[in-house]
């Protein structure tokens, strides 16, 4: 049996509470309430209608939904239950740690990648989190959660709907609106082992009752604080090397010495290697010191936001009314990590001023000298047999960790008016979306150009104290200030209607149809110092890009009842992208409910996705990999840690002639409700894209399988000391390209069930999953590569865990005035990357397999009280520890696990008050 289906003891016993009660509201008496429902306008179509005739797969999440997670941002949510949203292939807060990610966090439905996931807010685009690679992904924690009345989560493509971005579905954040009266809420919560506490405190007030008044204000405030946490708190994340991954760096304090001679790397402190910037490693000789960045990486940075969201609604006659929605957001996310290295194994950008100059030579070279008072006379006689000029690979303790702080700043602006007419329902509105993210450097990144002289100067000591003189000429070369400046932002107008056109046998034909006029742009502003490449520790340099772009869109949609029980829907969308050409997507699904309790639906459709104005235009730089890679062609041979356990210059950027990705995406379903109590879904989804655009491959991916990837590795000169083997790697591509097809198929299963027992309660139970039956890639040299149940390769597209299986389980009890809620998070092993000390090309080699990961939470809530509510909760009540992954301290900064989908608190205790007043 596959992993997803393994029986475990905690997750049987859930499961059988939840199907006791599936099988207990089966038989028991009585009905679930039905509420009264009336038409709305449901994410997936235009035209008005009840939730439950979709033929689409839509997923509704209630407030009360959000609220018994304990959630308090949207990426903890998601990262929760968000099953179909494939949380660990998102980017997420904490890959602000040794990227350039702006502490954006972003949503990839299917692992498809945010890039292919369109979020709304009250049905209208948001504008990208800012980043200064990414024009496109939308940072979803400067969503309040606390002011989302609910979440609506297309599982299905609907560029057809809602034009570019859609391919892999659509996630639509309500907000709440025409509320009354005020609500005041306090919330604090932590860890027991310390770091990554949170508080938050927020607010609502209404005035007017829309039905009643014609009118209605409301007004949402929140303040958060989140802790930072480092590896150094938690023991699963404190190392970085075993016996079969390393992700140490040869660059320390006390610094690393190799002979320009021999090539032998010494360290004239070893073993002793003393900390925190140096530590002997097992798995390399004991004459030399390694670096573990680890402990000092933050596993979640410090951040501190505020929201303010106000929204309103005014009658100005009986079928017209006026509509409003101000909001502004206010983040700041800073992140520590280890110190910068500085070494020959670091190249310089062509530009930078020292580029051409001896010693360097195109990269960040230290040599030192005999003269020198620091140089080793002693060590390097009796290890070298004379004094040869030593190149040195240091890391900067005098500046100390790198410090920054990512500071964004977000408005948004809607308003319109909308109404019925001649029996159409019009609505006709503007919206101006703004990101500006600035990040800041507080300390740690010298420049280049300053302290390079002063490191070859012979006056630094490179292995122990120096003197005050010594320390504030070189934090002297330290940048302070602004690194880059980043402004995303959307404009655009729409208009659209639907209306009942004629009233057939089966029912009413409605149609819709609309328009909308947009322009996207997005603007990078790095420090000169930066455009230079001479600010080290960003590995490598960024320019400037100022584009825009105009898209018009016309679309038309319809819904034909063909029987009682038959109804289809269609749907075309012209798309005209500048720059970029036009495109037309149609779309057609269909319902059949022979009998109430069961319906059968389904749908198929075309989708694009038009290459982002990053992916189109970002100028191509120089970078450098995460550390701990190796030469699979040179390693084993040379030893050298220019080929082993380092890192390596990579070629980073946009790409002018990408071309548009195509779709087409496919869906059938069941839903079987037997009783009024249960329900039963099953959604089968296909996902075939070609022309995938990717972010660039991980390094560890093409350096694993370089024979997949050909091109992307370019090499030097052969050297002589070794003519038998291929030069070594001077740069890796990854940027931006079309890389061929995407294939996905597998299933959404979505069960729910309530029922009351007499003078106890009411229970109610459900299990939200997503089964990955097939996911491949397809290479550059046109093979296909299944990753499935597997890390994918690809950066930043869709990257990250592919797991077989994952999904949300609860168990709820409602009494008069108690709530109690127990639930699980699941998700299946994986096959785990090779460690950097494996090797998978010797036969008999059997990759790591990542465990299940499981997690057990519970919250009770009291309303007993007038006006109030009181809520207590645990989250990872078992304090479960994630798996271990090679991955962890290849791909991401972090060591020995995912960041992608794991809260590294571990148990995390809340509460929070409410209350409520008129």
């Amino acid at each position: 049996m596959k992993e997803a289906f393994r029986r475990r003891p905690v997750a049987f016993a859930v499961s059988s509470v939840l199907g006791t009660a599936l099988i207990f509201a089966l038989s028991s008496p009585g009905a679930l309430a039905q509420e009264k429902v009336e038409r709305v306008e449901i994410t997936g179509s235009n035209i008005k209608r009840i939730a439950g005739e979709t033929a689409l797969p839509v997923q509704i999440i209630t407030r009360e939904d959000i609220e018994r997670t304990g959630a308090t941002t949207v990426e903890q949510y998601i990262n929760s239950v968000g099953v179909a949203l494939q949380g660990n292939n998102n980017t997420v807060a904490a890959s602000a740690s040794g990227a350039t990610t702006g502490g954006v966090s972003g949503l990839s439905l299917r692992g498809l990648g945010s890039q292919r996931t369109l979020v709304l807010i009250n049905g209208r685009r948001v504008a990208s989190g800012g980043t200064i690679t990414d024009s496109v992904t939308v940072d979803i924690n400067t969503i309040p959660l606390a002011a989302v009345e609910r979440i609506e989560i297309l599982k299905d493509g609907a560029s057809a709907i809602y034009g570019s971005d859609a391919i892999a579905g659509v996630v639509n954040f309500i907000l709440r609106s025409n509320y009354t009266g005020g609500e005041l809420t306090g919330y604090a919560g932590g860890s027991p082992q310390g770091g990554g506490g949170v508080k938050r405190v927020n607010g609502m007030f209404g005035l007017g009752d829309f039905g009643k008044n014609g009118y209605n204000f409301t007004l949402f405030a929140d303040y958060q604080q989140e802790e930072a946490l480092y590896g150094r708190q938690r023991d699963f994340a404190r190392l970085g090397f075993n016996s079969t991954n390393d992700t140490t760096s040869g660059n320390t304090f006390p610094g690393n010495i190799v002979s320009t001679v021999s090539g032998a790397t010494r360290n004239p402190t070893a073993p002793a290697c003393p900390g925190p910037y140096a530590v002997l490693d097992p798995n390399f000789p004991a004459t030399r010191c390694r670096f573990d960045p680890s402990p000092l990486v933050a596993l979640l940075p410090e951040i501190k936001q505020f929201n303010l969201y106000e929204t309103g609604r005014v009658a100005f006659t009986p079928n017209m009314e006026g509509y409003l929605e101000l909001g502004v957001n206010h983040k700041e996310s800073r992140t520590i990590i280890q110190p910068v290295p500085i070494s020959d194994q670091f190249a310089l950008p062509p530009g930078h001023p020292l580029f051409n100059v001896a010693p360097y030579n195109g990269f960040s070279t230290i040599v030192l000298k005999p003269a020198s008072a620091f140089y080793p006379t002693a060590y390097a006689t009796a290890q070298y047999g004379g004094t040869p000029d030593l190149l040195v690979r240091w890391r900067d303790n005098i500046n100390g960790n790198r410090d920054i702080t990512d500071i964004t700043q977000q408005a948004r602006a809607v308003f319109g008016v909308k109404g019925s007419v001649s029996g159409w329902d019009y609505d006709a509105g503007f919206m101006h979306n703004d990101t500006k993210l600035a990040e800041r450097v507080n300390s740690g990144f010298p420049s280049l150009s300053g302290i390079l002289p002063l490191l070859n100067s012979g006056n630094v000591n490179l292995f122990g104290p120096n003197s005050a003189a010594i320390d504030s000429q070189v934090m002297a070369t330290g940048f302070v200030g602004d690194a880059y400046r980043v402004r995303a932002a959307t404009d655009s107008v729409t208009v659209k209607g639907s209306r009942e056109l004629m009233q057939m046998a089966a029912g009413p034909l409605a149609i819709a149809l609309g328009a909308e006029g947009r322009k996207e742009s997005f603007k990078t502003n790095p420090s000169a110092a930066i455009q230079s490449g001479d600010i080290s520790g960003y590995g490598g340099n960024f320019l400037p890009v100022d584009k825009t772009r105009n898209v018009g869109a016309l679309w038309f949609e319809t819904n034909v009842p063909i029987v009682r029980t038959l109804d289809v829907s269609a749907a075309v969308r012209y798309d005209n992208y500048q720059g970029v050409g036009n495109k037309t997507t149609p779309k057609a699904s269909a319902r059949w409910q022979p009998v109430k309790q069961f319906l059968v639906r389904g749908s198929w459709g075309k989708g694009f996705r038009a290459p982002s104005l990053s992916e189109l235009y970002t100028p191509q730089t120089t970078g450098v990999s995460a550390p701990g890679l190796n030469d699979p062609a040179r390693c084993a041979t040379t030893a050298s840690s220019n080929d082993c356990a380092t890192q390596f210059t990579l070629l980073n950027g946009g790409n002018t002639n990408l071309k548009p990705e195509e779709s087409t995406n496919k869906t059938l379903g069941i839903v079987f409700e037997p009783t009024d109590r249960i329900s039963l879904a099953v959604d089968a989804f296909s996902v075939d894209l070609k022309n995938t655009i990717i972010f660039g491959i991980q390094p560890s991916a093409i350096l694993a399988t370089p024979g997949a990837f050909p091109g992307l590795i370019t090499r030097g000169p052969v050297d002589p000391a070794f003519p038998a083997l291929p030069g070594p790697i001077t740069q890796i591509v990854a940027t931006d390209l079309n890389l061929g097809q995407t294939k996905i198929n597998g299933l959404d299963i979505d069960v729910k069930g309530r029922f009351p027992v007499k003078e106890w309660g009411t229970f109610t139970a459900g299990l939200t999953g997503t089964m990955i039956m097939k996911y491949e890639i397809q290479n550059i040299d046109g093979t296909f590569s299944s990753i499935k149940g597997m890390v994918s390769p690809i950066a930043n597209g869709a990257g990250g865990v592919i797991p077989e299986w994952r999904h949300y389980l609860y168990l709820d009890f409602k009494s008069a005035n108690w709530t109690h809620t127990v639930s699980q998070n699941y998700q299946s092993g994986y096959t785990d990357i090779p460690g950097t000390l494996e090797d998978p090309t010797v036969p008999g080699f059997v990759p790591h397999q990542v465990k299940y990961y499981a997690t057990y939470n519970a919250q009770t809530a009291y309303t007993g009280f007038k006006d109030w509510r009181l809520t207590f909760g645990i989250k990872n009540l078992a304090d479960t520890k994630p798996p271990y992954t090679n991955a962890g301290g290849q791909n991401y900064f972090q060591a020995g696990y995912d960041p992608g989908y794991v809260d590294p608190r571990g148990r995390f205790v809340y509460a929070s008050v409410t209350y409520r007043f008129k």
